[in-house]
């Protein structure tokens, strides 16, 4: 489920306002009202030439049932709210709206903005921002618009989104500097040895490590090159379960993906469950839901896959005979839209098991009790479309695909277009290999 239900109302208003990061931490709200602002895109590529990461569900249970206990490695970054979290929906439209709109914020951008005033009128020269009438320089921040509303992204909104506090350890600088003695200690830590070993060195708890690194934390975006040292010093934090301030990491990975997009036109987009969630929180949802115009099917609403014993299976960490399916498997139709306000993210055709301790869950975080005979027969609508994983090579959407139009004369319909028509999904929302 998502973990929007507790979230104060101020707050939700704040991020969707624009609100400084600083006035977010404090949970103060400034303004009644936001102020709608039209932005244009900030890169050459349209929406439709994005492709959005969806984080990967993770099923501790299973893995751990399959002898790879790796839950203990996370409950020490307090990160197990964040995994919650990931049970929901990606808005892939929203997303890219997002993220096409999208600046960093910084003390030089904010400098540049004084410099501008100053250059329209040269009487400004000496003073300070609110003397020229511009909010003050809080800290940087991702801003972009989403329906006009400004949203912007900071450090701390991050911390409030996953529920977790931005402090511990962060290195930054390190590149891939070779002569750096943070290699010695990180090839140690993974390799038991001094010298930077190879993939199949590692142990199989420390490969799903890296899997879940790669697409939850430092989401790659289909890369296949070696980790970074940066990133190996992030690994190693976890495998020694020393804190890292995993908010900083996520922010300054954020704005190296936006920075690489705008400038080298790189087409991924990391994080997407992520910013979907801080877009839900502020408020963007609601105020979809309450025009009665958009849909997940316009939203091109997703779930990430799962990440379970069958994928220790499929990476050949364990033979196919030990793999077993359980009944307390995560699906991926446990995952539905914040559109659907106070929909039971389960059926009846869920294992009984499953429904009790939804229901119990759903007592204990929401302070209401699910009756059994309640429950649904079946999920609303269907489960939501599993996005594709980081592996496979995506054919770049055309416009025509992502505002899905249709000619008078259709041409030859394509594997593509079939399942969209065998579904009921929109074109926009399937991937296809190439």
């Amino acid at each position: 489920m998502a973990s929007s239900s507790s979230v104060p109302e101020s707050i939700m208003q704040e991020i969707a306002q624009g609100t400084s990061s600083q006035d977010i931490a404090q949970g103060s709200s400034t303004q009644e009202t936001p102020a709608y602002e039209i932005k244009g895109r900030t890169m050459s590529l349209e929406e439709w030439d994005l492709t959005v990461q969806v984080e990967s569900l993770v099923d501790f249970t299973s893995l751990s049932y399959h002898s790879c206990n790796i839950k203990e490695y996370y409950e020490s970054q307090d990160l197990m709210d964040y995994f919650n979290m990931l049970n929901g929906p990606t808005y892939m439209t929203l997303v890219r709206h997002f993220w096409v709109r999208a600046h960093v914020y910084d003390k030089k951008v904010a400098q540049q903005e004084m410099d501008e005033k100053v250059l329209t009128d040269p009487t400004l020269a000496g003073k300070t921002k609110e003397e020229m009438s511009l909010e003050p320089f809080i800290s940087t921040e991702i801003r972009s618009s989403v329906m006009g509303i400004p949203v912007y992204i900071s450090q701390d909104v991050i911390a409030y989104v996953i529920r977790r506090a931005s402090e511990g350890s962060f290195k930054n600088g390190l590149d891939n500097n070779k002569k750096s003695p943070w290699n010695e200690i990180v090839n140690q830590n993974m390799f038991n040895s001094k010298k930077k070993g190879a993939y199949i060195d590692l142990s199989m708890e420390k490969k799903m490590l890296l899997k879940i690194q790669n697409e939850n934390l430092l989401p790659k975006g289909g890369g296949f090159d070696q980790p970074s040292l940066k990133n190996r010093v992030f690994l190693h934090y976890f495998i020694k379960k020393e804190k890292a301030n995993v908010p900083k990491y996520f922010f300054k990975h954020m704005i190296k993906a936006l920075r690489e997009i705008q400038l080298s036109n790189r087409t991924w987009i990391p994080y997407g469950r992520l910013i979907s969630e801080i877009l839900h929180q502020g408020g963007i949802l609601r105020a979809l839901s309450d025009t009665k115009v958009s849909t997940d099917k316009h939203l091109g609403t997703v779930t990430g896959k799962v990440i379970n014993g069958s994928t220790l299976r499929h990476m050949k960490l364990i033979r196919k005979e030990d793999y077993k399916k359980l009944d307390t498997d995560l699906k991926e139709s446990t995952a539905i839209s914040n559109l659907m306000e106070g929909f039971p993210p389960i059926c009846k055709q869920d294992p009984l098991d499953v429904q009790l301790y939804f229901i119990h869950d759903h007592l204990q975080t929401i302070g209401k009790t699910i009756q059994l005979e309640h429950i649904p027969e079946q999920m609303y609508g269907g489960a939501l479309p599993v996005a594709k994983g980081g592996r496979l090579k995506k054919r770049a959407l055309t416009e025509a695909e992502y505002l899905d139009n249709a000619s008078e004369e259709p041409p030859k319909k394509s594997k593509k277009a079939k399942i969209a028509e065998a579904t009921g999904f929109a074109l926009s929302t399937i991937q296809e290999e190439v």
